[in-house]
């Protein structure tokens, strides 16, 4: 698979939380080579199954599994048209307002259906006051001009209207790259890699690929998509924090290695299948815990209709929720590796010593 190629793509799809419509249109066309049959729920779950191509010995049901990967992404919606014509911001998903001054926007003007580019500005530090220059930006504190007379931009833009981040992928050395909207389209690439390499495989169980919808508001497609599926088990897969200078050790995992959570949201039997997969594939592994919530699609997964017990795998990105999140290329393709053999090593008993 050519990664960069769809991360080139995958930054500029549009799907807000809620708006996934387009963007899960362009999913659907690159999973559809590589599965079986591709559906697009009410919800905007992309929901692609890979059925097994190879038939239990004792000819019982093949284990279903299901994959997720969330492809909304954070933005901003119009919530006020000044006097002068500019934009205040609301949000939809967690923006940090300390990542908006002086960046570059997209309004989708509903009045008008033009896409309008924008910028994002504030008071400049010259005309604040020493107390002031000592705070960071609040989102009221700042606006999106249009360039556009105030008649111009009411004739165009309603409130409500979405506001998107603008942040094209940028290929960097050593095989890094730099993107907005990487969480967590870039592990919906890792879905895609593990099917790519899932031809040439053999697999015992049903494959349910899920980009799923509205994660940065609560999770709501993965919960949808676990209901519709009823899978026996799930991999959950997301972005984490990757080691950036003053983290605490704590809080990151390195850039160079996929990463597994351990904690109570996690089934530990099957953390450790998937452990001694990376280990038989010599695939470098590391860890990470998660007290309670581990803020992904595993925390409304595993508690779907009985119970669904979930691993979740995490590709580590530097400058999260922002539009220059950066990981390294060759970590997708080992998250996709890793995968792939998970998955292929699955077998009719695959649950014998789970809950012991």
């Amino acid at each position: 698979m050519d990664i960069y190629r769809y991360l080139e793509g995958m930054a500029v799809q549009h799907g807000p939380s809620g708006h996934e419509g387009p963007v899960s249109q362009w999913m659907a066309e690159w999973f559809r080579p590589l599965v079986d049959s591709v559906e697009i729920d009410p919800l905007y779950n992309v929901i692609a199954c890979k059925k097994a191509t190879i038939a239990t010995p004792d000819g019982s049901p093949a284990p279903k599994v299901l994959l997720c990967a969330h492809q909304d992404e954070i933005a901003l919606m119009v919530s006020d048209i000044l006097k002068d014509g500019t934009l205040r911001m609301g949000q939809v998903g967690g923006v940090d307002p300390r990542i908006l001054p002086a960046g570059v926007v997209k309004v989708h003007a509903s009045l008008s259906g033009e896409v309008l580019t924008g910028v994002v500005g504030a008071v400049p530090p010259h005309l604040l006051s020493d107390a002031d220059r000592r705070s960071n930006y609040k989102r009221e504190d700042l606006f999106v001009d249009l360039g556009l007379s105030a008649e111009a931009v009411r004739e165009k833009v309603a409130i409500g209207d979405l506001i998107t981040l603008c942040g094209p992928a940028t290929k960097l050395l050593n095989d890094r790259c730099a993107a907005k909207t990487m969480d967590d389209r870039a592990c919906v690439g890792v879905l895609l890699e593990a099917a790519e390499r899932l031809q040439r495989m053999q697999h015992m169980c049903d494959v349910y690929f899920v980009a799923t919808s509205q994660e940065e508001v609560g999770c709501k497609g993965a919960a949808v998509a676990a209901y519709t599926v009823v899978p026996d088990l799930a991999v959950v897969l997301d972005v984490s924090h990757a080691t950036i200078p003053a983290s605490r050790p704590d809080t990151t995992v390195p850039l160079d290695a996929p990463a597994a959570t351990y904690g109570p949201f996690i089934q530990h039997k099957l953390l450790d299948k998937l452990k001694k997969t990376a280990g038989d594939h010599h695939i470098k592994l590391n860890t990470e815990h998660a007290t309670s919530r581990t803020g992904t699609d595993t925390d409304n997964v595993q508690v779907a209709r009985a119970g669904i017990p979930c691993v979740l795998i995490d590709l580590p990105l530097k400058y999260m929720h922002t539009t220059v999140e950066l990981l390294d290329m060759n970590v997708m393709k080992e998250c996709g590796r890793l995968l792939a053999h998970f998955l292929c090593e699955l077998d009719e008993r695959w649950d014998e010593d789970l809950w012991s």
